[in-house]
């Protein structure tokens, strides 16, 4: 159950096997099915989650009732709601399962105590860098082909797991103009 999550959090610290024990020992799994929120509007977020199998979809509903994709994540990937997670604020936006999926969740608590027992441990704060990383596409003046080339070299397992519409969603560009781009890149 932890061999994916250990490989990922050797890539933020050289942690000796005790401490991947002593932070694998907090991990609180969590089964999810296809379409469960994982976070909702309104509730805080006191973990952050590694995806251990399945896909989530990180969005917003304005107000007028659209929904804005603001990452997508797939197995591997670290994931929070950001903002709550930090402030202890309830959410604004909605963590999803977009299939049934598992998660591993390190409570805000646990990661404190084990800030206490060694610094090595700061290094988990690296796991918000890579949950966040990913919203490049929303900060950026990319042309919609940049936006998806730089999707198929960075992250192509994405389009094996979300429909059309929430990646053109996450791209910023209507599904109509998602679909020309890749017809065009794909000719």
């Amino acid at each position: 159950m932890f061999g994916q999550v250990n490989i990922s959090l050797l890539s933020f610290a050289s942690y000796s096997r005790e401490q991947l024990v002593m932070i694998t020992d907090r991990l609180k799994p969590q089964l999810l099915r296809a379409d469960d929120c994982l976070i909702k509007e309104g509730q805080i977020c006191k973990s952050f989650y590694f995806v251990n199998s399945g896909a989530f979809r990180h969005y917003a509903i304005d107000d007028n009732g659209e929904e804005a994709t603001l990452n997508l994540y797939i197995p591997g990937d670290w994931m929070f709601e950001y903002k709550s997670f930090l402030t202890q604020q309830p959410s604004q936006h909605i963590l999803q399962a977009t299939a049934d999926s598992e998660v591993l969740g390190l409570h805000v608590q646990d990661f404190h105590e084990l800030a206490k027992v060694a610094d090595i441990f700061f290094r988990l704060g690296r796991i918000f860098e890579q949950a966040i990383q990913n919203q490049d596409f929303q900060h950026n003046r990319l042309t919609p082909e940049q936006k998806y080339e730089l999707l198929l070299a960075a992250k192509p397992e994405v389009l094996q797991h979300f429909p059309l519409k929430h990646i053109a969603s996450y791209l910023c560009m209507t599904p109509e103009t998602l679909s020309r781009v890749r017809k065009k890149i794909s000719s």
